[in-house]
């Protein structure tokens, strides 16, 4: 009898495995389906990525322009998502939100950590970015949320932007900081956090493919899916072919 490990969803979303029997007969239809979805899904997904609010990438170059994609793959116990607020760090100064066709968008202003950009001396801009749903965003679907913006100096600082998700019923601060020595991991409610890297382009470099030097266009963002989408998608083109596979053999034999 051979095994074959099938994917399911642990706490935060991290992908468990159980052994699963499967006989050569059923090998192609049942674990062949299984193994794909075990291995694809546990190799690309970020650990949490079905789990709570996220923000990718999850590093970017210090001094840099990055297009970040803020992650919102459920509601609150269940209840439609009505509203994210995303707050800004004071030495974030410069923010680009990226408009959603789904979503209304709105921003409050306040001062900001000064910064000099092409000679321009920056004191004020965004210290919170809201987006409202136009209709409540069910639990069982997902959306992307997305803002350019020019990150702080300091390689290997980390960046949070703390976020609360609003909902019919209910809301949800992902705001949580780890302590020192503590991991991210064992928080129940973290705060997206963005780590920063040594630059290596001109400009303090660039994220999320973006090699202009200012971000891209956030507003053009809003078509491009980020990798753990993607990947979903690929899950499900691989189910498709093995699927279609077994029933091939089925009817040679």
């Amino acid at each position: 009898m051979e095994k074959s490990d099938a994917a399911r969803t642990g706490r935060h979303g991290a992908i468990a495995l159980r052994a699963v029997p499967c006989g050569a007969a059923r090998f192609a239809r049942r674990c062949g389906v299984a193994a794909t979805l075990a291995t694809v899904a546990a190799v690309a997904l970020p650990a949490g990525a079905t789990a709570h609010v996220t923000v990718s990438p999850s590093e970017a170059p210090a001094g840099g322009y990055a297009r970040l994609e803020f992650g919102v793959p459920h509601g609150c116990d269940g209840s439609p998502t009505t509203r994210i607020r995303v707050r800004i760090p004071r030495d974030v100064a410069i923010v680009k939100p990226g408009r959603n066709a789904f979503w209304t968008l709105a921003t409050k202003q306040g001062e900001k950590t000064p910064v000099e950009v092409h000679g321009q001396r920056i004191t004020r801009g965004p210290q919170e970015v809201i987006w409202t749903a136009r209709t409540p965003l069910p639990d069982a679907q997902l959306d992307v949320l997305q803002m350019s913006v020019k990150l702080p100096e300091g390689a290997g600082r980390s960046v949070y932007f703390p976020t609360v998700q609003e909902c019919e019923r209910g809301s949800t601060a992902w705001i949580e900081r780890p302590a020192a020595g503590q991991s991210a991991d064992e928080l129940e409610h973290p705060a997206p956090v963005v780590k920063l890297v040594a630059s290596t382009g001109a400009h303090g470099g660039s994220a999320s493919g973006n090699d202009s030097g200012h971000g891209g266009d956030a507003n053009q963002a809003s078509g491009k899916a980020p990798t753990w989408l993607a990947v979903v998608a690929l899950v499900a083109g691989l189910v498709g072919t093995t699927t279609g596979v077994a029933g091939l053999r089925r009817r040679r034999a």
